[in-house]
């Protein structure tokens, strides 16, 4: 497929460049070619007659051929008024649009191509490594041929350019410039956006695993989710730099990718994922045809680069979660530790603190372990009193635990470290007694797991035992 969007360039060098520039207004403001109504005049149904009946009076009294970026031009005046050095360069373009794309895309009045090139040329000139305020350029609508075209020369005030032609790259930009300008990418942008928004906002990460509220998911489709994240996250690696494209990812990528499509298949999320596919696909069909079969829209780049974009959110999502799962695991083995050694562990605040506000937070905070831990009224109050005693307080223990009752008992890992730091257990600390329990703990099981091997032994050798005493039996009985 070719670009709807053709443009011609020429440039000439002289020692008569103001002399091309009259040439050029002369051949573009021939009434059987150019679009005549003037610019000034913003009446749309002026525009039309005007556009539809080139012999009307009304073409007559509205006529103008040439404009710049302030508007219509009188070619006479313009040449008379401005002074341009004749040993530069003069550029020629044409710019040409099969009729129906111009019409689907709003190029109809000659006002709309004045919009077009007010937005297009200040870069292109930039490109071509021209200044704007040394530069003239001037535009006429010719619409003598199947396709509309516009003609476009521009012309330096000073010479400074040594080289006439325009680069590959600035004709690039400037047809995108067009396609950008033609596809409206603001609105388009929006709603993409919007759409994306609304994806992603419902696949937050507080909903992908371990979660109590269940607003989003069904508690079926939640199941099954789990137990794909479960299995996925035991794949993963313990300790690596995961991100969605990162190359330490591509072994899991697919199960990635297969999770994430699950995820775009429930009812709530659904319907915005397939909206916005669509509006991917249109704009992707709209840069092929503003831009050509190119290798980038071949293989389908702005479409794919988008979608991946997608699924890099949802992905990092479920990866950062996959952080706090890890998180969460050790916190289940240390809320059980803390359910059997609590009773036995001496707290004490870690820090003098004398106002009673700071002491009720600290104990609401001890409230909640002793809560976590399943501890009943009685055990939460001989926790207390250690803790008073041992901090030197004058509080009276019911009172106190009265003041320091919550509701909610989860603690975050942050929060639940910090706690015990404020409690007289500090990193080393805490670590210590946990490992003399855990080593007790150990020696137990290695004493089990010793007293199973042994009996096991005893056993194969009463059964070795047995099967010998049998053979000899039957030696006897032959």
């Amino acid at each position: 497929m070719s670009s709807s969007i053709v443009v011609r360039t020429r440039y000439k060098h002289s020692f008569g460049a103001s002399k091309h520039l009259s040439k050029w207004l002369d051949y573009v403001s021939k009434k059987e070619k150019a679009d005549a109504t003037s610019l000034d005049d913003k009446n749309i149904m002026k525009e039309y007659f005007a556009l539809a009946d080139k012999d009307s009076s009304l073409f007559e009294m509205c006529e103008s051929f040439v404009w710049n970026q302030d508007g219509d031009v009188n070619p006479k005046e313009f040449l008379k008024n401005n002074k341009i050095d004749d040993t530069g360069f003069t550029w020629n373009l044409v710019l040409s649009f099969p009729p129906d794309f111009a019409i689907n895309n709003g190029l109809i009045t000659k006002s709309d191509y004045y919009d077009l090139t007010k937005n297009i040329m200040p870069s292109l000139i930039t490109d071509m490594g021209l200044k704007i305020e040394n530069t003239i350029w001037m535009v006429a609508l010719h619409r003598n041929t199947d396709n509309p075209h516009l003609h476009i020369c521009i012309v330096e005030k000073n010479k400074t350019a040594s080289k006439g032609f325009i680069p590959k790259f600035a004709i690039k930009n400037l047809k995108s410039n067009i396609g950008n300008y033609l596809i409206n990418n603001n609105e388009f942008y929006k709603l993409r956006d919007k759409e994306f928004s609304t994806i992603t906002g419902g696949v937050s990460l507080k909903e992908l695993t371990k979660i109590k509220s269940q607003k989003l998911y069904s508690d079926k489709f939640r199941k099954t989710l789990n137990q794909k994240l479960l299995s996925f996250y035991d794949t993963l690696p313990k300790t690596s730099r995961l991100q969605y494209n990162s190359k330490n990812m591509k072994p899991y990528k697919q199960e990635l990718d297969n999770i994430i499509h699950y995820i775009l298949s429930h009812d709530s999320v659904k319907y915005n994922y397939a909206n916005y596919l669509r509006l991917l696909e249109e704009h992707q069909k709209e840069l092929n045809s503003l831009y050509g079969m190119s290798d980038a829209n071949r293989q389908r780049k702005y479409y794919n680069d988008q979608l991946n974009r997608l699924y890099s959110k949802i992905g990092n999502e479920i990866l950062t979660n996959y952080k706090k799962y890890q998180a969460m695991d050790l916190m289940e083995r240390e809320k059980s530790f803390l359910s059997k050694h609590i009773k036995e562990l001496n707290f004490k605040s870690r820090n003098d603190y004398s106002k009673d506000e700071t002491k009720i937070k600290i104990a609401r905070d001890l409230y909640k372990l002793c809560m976590m831990a399943n501890l009943n009224d009685y055990e939460i109050k001989k926790v207390f009193e250690r803790w008073i005693k041992n901090s030197n307080y004058n509080l009276n223990v019911d009172d106190l635990i009265l003041s320091a009752r919550v509701l909610e008992y989860e603690m975050s890992s942050t929060e639940y470290y910090t706690a015990l730091r404020k409690l007289g257990y500090d990193y080393d600390r805490y670590n210590k007694f946990r490992n003399k329990y855990f080593y007790k703990e150990l020696n137990y099981k290695r004493f089990i797991n010793q007293a199973i091997d042994h009996l096991m032994y005893e056993l194969e050798a009463e059964e070795k035992q047995i099967v010998s005493n049998i053979q000899y039996e039957l030696e006897e009985y032959k």
